[in-house]
């Protein structure tokens, strides 16, 4: 049998290299095992983030990195059937509703940061892309979301964003959900000029985000 540190550094390299069977296979150990799924789940987290330090610096294709995203939503997907079987059902830490805004069909970033929000304990609500702002409302009621996590890739379509909380006024619901922002154009000014909580660069930043907003 794998000792612990074995079976993180297989899990790590399996995900690194985009093998899907390999990370599969780890979990299955891992869950033979009885270790402390937080750990698999943070290193899973650790290999994503590589790969996109690898898309970025054009080591990897963009193929590549979509592949890893929709392996880790399989990965979080299996290891809550996994714990549920033992009779294991981790509390969520609270609900994010993320998308991009209306006319905004880019949604890799978003991707990314949905399963990262996902390996960092949070419900996840995944609305898509090109949302009206009222949509995206909407779902923050329908699910008693705490957090907004919303992003704008370009200066036309960043008025959507200040839409967004303007609706949380009406609907007397501003101080009850925290609201983060994102985009290539998107800055901290901006945030605070609309009355957004913070502006994100990352998927790494929009969890330490969404873990201030809970503590």
């Amino acid at each position: 049998m794998l000792s612990k540190n074995e079976l993180l550094a297989e899990a790590y390299r399996s995900f690194v290299e985009i093998d899907e069977k390999g990370v599969f296979d780890v979990i299955e150990k891992w869950f033979e095992s009885g270790y402390d799924t937080e750990d698999l789940l943070n290193k899973f987290g650790e290999a994503l983030s590589e790969i996109v330090r690898r898309f970025e610096e054009r080591e990897y294709f963009l193929a590549q990195l979509m592949s890893s995203t929709s392996i880790l939503d399989k990965v979080n997907n299996l290891i809550a059937e996994r714990l549920a079987e033992n009779g294991i059902y981790v509390e969520n830490k609270g609900t994010v509703v993320i998308g991009t805004v209306k006319n905004d069909t880019h949604d890799l970033g978003k991707n990314i940061a949905s399963s990262m929000l996902r390996i960092a304990g949070f419900k996840v609500i995944d609305l898509g892309n090109d949302l009206y702002a009222s949509e995206i409302v909407d779902a923050v009621i329908e699910n008693k979301a705490s957090i907004i996590a919303v992003s704008s890739m370009t200066s036309t379509t960043m008025i959507n964003l200040e839409e967004i909380i303007t609706l949380l006024k009406e609907k007397g619901i501003r101080n009850d959900v925290k609201v983060m922002i994102s985009g290539a154009p998107v800055t901290q000014e901006y945030a605070d000029r609309i009355g957004a909580d913070v502006c994100v660069r990352t998927a790494t930043e929009a969890v330490a985000a969404a873990e201030r907003f809970i503590s």
